[in-house]
């Protein structure tokens, strides 16, 4: 699995902005990809409204497909 300086390289080279999920319920997730940018709801990366936690995304989000936050299984 690639570092946290090897995932942000490569979202810089997609014109992304790269952030360290922490603050947003999205770690928690059990919808969220290894690398923590990107999720079933969000294939291409996730909003950095979301991954902040300024939107909730327990409730539906316009470009989701249908799919908000499930809490993973302990």
């Amino acid at each position: 699995m690639p570092g946290q300086a090897e995932r942000a390289e490569r979202f810089r080279g997609r014109g992304l902005a790269y952030l360290s999920v922490g603050s947003g319920i999205c770690n928690q997730c059990r919808h969220v990809s290894d690398d923590g940018q990107s999720c079933k709801a969000f294939p291409h990366g996730i909003a950095r409204r979301i991954l902040t936690g300024e939107i909730d995304h327990r409730k539906p989000v316009s470009g989701d497909h249908g799919i908000q936050f499930e809490a993973r299984e302990a």
